[in-house]
């Protein structure tokens, strides 16, 4: 078994067993090898372990969090650590609905045409270890045009499937993310509008495992 494999059954056996020993029932884990998808249908939230790519604190990218298999595995400020096709059955199995509104040929929309995913809307914090509280997603990105985060279930599983990026969570709207940005329309950093890095000041560091938990606003 590889290391880092080894290092992720462990730390999502000791969040089971942590949940265990608070006397709560464990919420259902997606059959993934390395059981890193926890799905909860009551609470109607999912909560997916991920890495750190410090590469992103300097250099820019339009991907939040990308599978670490996928072929844009490296291109993501967190690395996820399941499968965004899982992802995607996960977030059906809470009840949420995917927009699907986006092609291949919005992502080449100019600045002033772009297209914004649709789908029902979520909420995604970050926690890990020594952090106390939730930190919403959009306050572990910096970016060069600030706009408050509008994170939808775009759907987009034929792309993925086709594509295989990984995509999980994309910063702008995107044809082929599981979820992405409405605030941010297609075409967004394609024509440099805005600029995407990890927030070092906020984030642990390179490498560091966090979970990343979606939930359906309300």
């Amino acid at each position: 078994m590889k290391m880092k494999k080894l290092i992720t059954v462990l730390t999502v056996a000791t969040l089971v067993l942590s949940l265990t020993a608070c006397g709560k029932t464990a919420p259902e884990a997606t059959k993934t090898e390395a059981k890193v998808l926890i799905v909860d249908k009551e609470a109607k939230e999912i909560k997916m372990l991920c890495e750190v790519n410090g590469k992103y604190f300097t250099e820019s990218t339009r991907h939040g969090v990308v599978f670490a298999e996928g072929s844009n595995g490296e291109k993501s400020v967190l690395r996820g650590l399941a499968d965004e096709k899982e992802f995607h059955q996960a977030l059906l199995d809470i009840g949420a609905k995917a927009g699907n509104n986006l092609k291949a040929e919005d992502m080449k929309a100019k600045a002033d045409n772009g297209v914004a995913v649709e789908g029902d809307k979520l909420i995604a914090v970050v926690t890990w270890e020594g952090q106390d509280k939730e930190i919403p997603f959009e306050d572990i990105i910096k970016a060069s045009v600030e706009k408050p985060m509008d994170l939808r279930f775009g759907g987009n599983l034929e792309s993925a499937k086709k594509n295989n990026t990984g995509c999980v969570l994309c910063l702008d709207s995107c044809a082929t993310g599981i979820t992405s940005d409405a605030a941010n329309p297609t075409g967004t950093t394609q024509n440099n509008v805005v600029k995407f890095y990890g927030d070092e000041e906020v984030l642990p560091e390179d490498g560091k495992v966090v979970t990343v938990t979606f939930r359906l606003a309300k």
